[in-house]
């Protein structure tokens, strides 16, 4: 297979390791090569194997005990494409922190009809989701949301005794500040990742988007409420992990999905006003334990509201969305080193393949590389629409590309 790269954990003498690389990148810092990282869907992978990708080349086997025994056994755990084609994943070491609800709601199947099977999730969220065998993938689709666990006041109140940032359930069996430390020092594959939920997806997950825009102005009081008691949550919940690793932890994963196509779900006043002094108190507290390189994920065109997204102490975006308007020559003419950006290679002109991939990424990679401060990537995942064959001609032919003279 032409496309098959495996990426070296130390890296070649004289050469960055991948961690030194996307650390530089981040900081608009020197590099050998522009870091290339990608997100895949499941599906898109289930349908690789069935036009030839070799399964026994990226699945992942590791010890672990066996159930509640204390057998060690080899496990499956999961799949690793990044290796395979080249590409880095932003998590595969990350800050092993559970930032959602405990106990989990049981998910659960509540409902059907020929289409669908209904859900509750593990959020507390009732959702729907095709009927496997009804459509050629079941996940590819996001749920259709039927209802939220948080409708008002009394309903918060309940929901929060589920976010204890006490409880021990948080941290995994197996943490140890040293040991961790140590994990963290030593691990040259990529970015060390903190991920967690930002305040706009905290609540519009636990609402639903149109639900919580409405509140902030019918409730402000409960959605004033609802944005201090996740800032608690976030600092106290990370708190140990964070004092301890420093900056072992290369960057923040703040996923958010706050936008549109046509634009931001929240104005620049709402923002403004009820967002940004928790960010920025959140984002201080990161900083003053050295931890800088902050990515907010959001879909959609945020332009309207980048200015108060760098005033916050995001330092990054990710995926930019093409069809949304988003453009990263657009953006680094704005806001320069203000904001390193990553993504924005138009998924639609790179499954095509040939000529129009190639110009897509001809239209942006020169001037990332002249400037800097670029992860490159499409502009969102890869989706399942590609198959197998036009993937490895663009992996192959950006990799080729990356290189910084």
């Amino acid at each position: 297979m032409l496309w098959k790269a495996l990426i070296s954990l130390g890296g070649s003498e004289g050469m960055m390791t991948p961690r030194e690389t996307i650390k530089n990148a981040m900081d608009f810092r020197p590099v050998d090569a522009i870091p290339w990282s990608e997100s895949f869907y499941v599906e898109t992978i289930n349908r690789f194997f069935s036009e030839g990708l070799p399964a026994h080349e990226i699945t992942v086997i590791d010890w672990r005990l066996e159930g509640y025994t204390l057998l060690n056994w080899p496990t499956f755990l999961g799949f690793d494409p990044y290796s395979y084609f080249g590409c880095l994943d932003l998590f595969r070491c990350v800050v092993p922190i559970d930032l959602g609800p405990l106990p989990r709601f049981k998910q659960r199947k509540v409902g059907e009809n020929s289409k669908y099977d209904e859900f509750i999730m593990e959020s507390g969220a009732r959702a729907r989701r095709f009927k496997k065998g009804t459509r050629a993938t079941t996940w590819y689709a996001m749920p259709q949301f039927s209802s939220f666990p948080v409708t008002d006041k009394n309903s918060w109140v309940q929901y929060k005794k589920r976010l204890n940032p006490e409880d021990p359930r948080r941290y995994p069996l197996d943490w140890d500040k040293d040991a961790y430390f140590e994990v963290f020092e030593r691990y040259h594959e990529g970015p060390t990742t903190l991920s967690m939920t930002g305040f706009y997806g905290f609540g519009a997950e636990l609402m639903g988007i149109p639900n919580f825009n409405l509140a902030f102005y019918r409730d402000p009081e409960l959605i004033a409420d609802m944005l201090s008691f996740w800032e608690y949550f976030t600092m106290e919940s990370t708190r140990e992990a964070v004092e301890a690793l420093k900056d072992r932890i290369d960057m923040v994963f703040w996923w958010e999905d706050m936008a549109e196509r046509h634009g931001p779900n929240i104005s620049p006043k709402l923002y403004r006003e009820f967002l940004l002094p928790h960010y920025k108190r959140v984002t201080a507290f990161f900083n003053k334990n050295n931890i800088h390189r902050i990515m907010m994920d959001s879909d959609g065109n945020t332009m309207p509201i980048l200015d108060l997204v760098i005033e916050a102490g995001i330092t990054g975006q990710w995926p930019l969305e093409v069809n949304s308007g988003m453009d990263v020559r657009t953006l680094r003419k704005r806001y320069g080193k203000k904001l390193f950006l990553a993504g924005n290679l138009d998924k639609r002109e790179i499954a095509k393949g040939g000529e129009p991939m190639q110009q897509e990424i001809e239209s942006k990679l020169p001037l990332m590389k002249e400037t800097g401060g670029y992860i490159a990537g499409l502009d969102h995942l890869v989706h399942v629409e590609f198959t197998l064959e036009k993937f490895g001609e663009y992996a192959n032919y950006l990799r080729k590309r990356l290189t910084v003279e």
